[in-house]
């Protein structure tokens, strides 16, 4: 099929897990929880699919290229978060990442009227430099990690809609605090890694090709400082008060940021002439 086929069907497929997700939540007895998380499963095997025939398409992998650049992303959250909820026996852990790559999808998707990001790639084309193997693992540990931060920030976002949700009488089923604390945690100290390692990596490159520590990819910036907030996220654990909100809140700034500086910036900076 082609790849628009597969991201159509993804995005039913995460639509079905989101709408599932939340009725699980208010009728806890159904079968929802499973659907939703088997539609979520499914949803991952149509981004993986689109993601394969886009590059068999376009001939190459290329972090230049936006509806690439989604996919992957979305592929990482999800594989990160079901791998993370499996492992913490979450069950479907909460509706919010399904609406999350429901809505980069539904933003994405190339001949929409209500696409925002545009399916044209925000360069030309790679040249050979950039198509080295070392460009090539550095932007796929940014993809991991970017979409272990979105991840991370679903997770925070679940936590407040738990908050908000909580304080209903009869309240729904939603996954425990704990659980959710630890599916934040652990999914941005992923990140941390992931992005940390492919900062690290993207320094040397530039140091070997151009003798500086930076390429003129203002997107490299943008992800340190994801890495930052992350690194902020992680560290709010030590704080005496609020530590969890501010935890919750730092993450899901990282995922703003990160989604900004990969998929926005290009386009507003294509729309003022920057």
């Amino acid at each position: 099929m082609a790849p628009e086929v597969w991201g159509i069907a993804a995005a039913f497929l995460f639509g079905a897990a989101a709408l599932a997700g939340g009725l699980a939540l208010f009728t806890p007895r159904g079968p929802w929880e499973w659907v939703a998380t088997g539609a979520r499963v499914a949803g991952l095997v149509a981004v993986a699919a689109a993601l394969i025939s886009t590059v068999a398409a376009q001939g190459e992998w290329s972090p230049f290229e936006p509806w690439q650049v989604v996919l992957s992303l979305i592929l990482a959250m999800s594989g990160v978060y079901l791998l993370l909820a499996w492992r913490l026996r979450l069950g479907s852990a909460g509706p919010v990442v399904d609406v999350v790559a429901l809505a980069l999808l539904l933003v994405a998707y190339p001949s929409t009227p209500w696409a925002v990001v545009a399916v044209q790639p925000a360069t030309s084309l790679l040249s050979c430099t950039q198509r080295t193997f070392v460009f090539q693992v550095q932007w796929a540990l940014f993809f991991l990690g970017g979409g272990s931060v979105l991840a991370a920030g679903s997770a925070g976002l679940m936590l407040a809609l738990r908050q908000v949700l909580g304080r209903r009488a009869p309240g729904p089923k939603l996954p425990p605090r704990t659980g959710l604390y630890d599916l934040l945690i652990q999914s941005t100290f992923l990140a941390l890694v992931a992005v940390g390692g492919g900062l690290t990596l993207g320094a040397w490159w530039a140091w070997q090709m151009v003798g500086m520590l930076t390429t003129d990819d203002p997107r490299e910036a943008w992800m340190a400082l994801v890495w930052l907030l992350a690194a902020m996220s992680l560290s709010a654990w030590q704080l005496e008060r609020h530590r969890g909100r501010w935890a919750a809140g730092l993450a899901s700034v990282a995922a703003a940021t990160l989604l900004f500086g990969l998929l926005l910036l290009v386009e507003l900076q294509a729309l003022f002439g920057i």
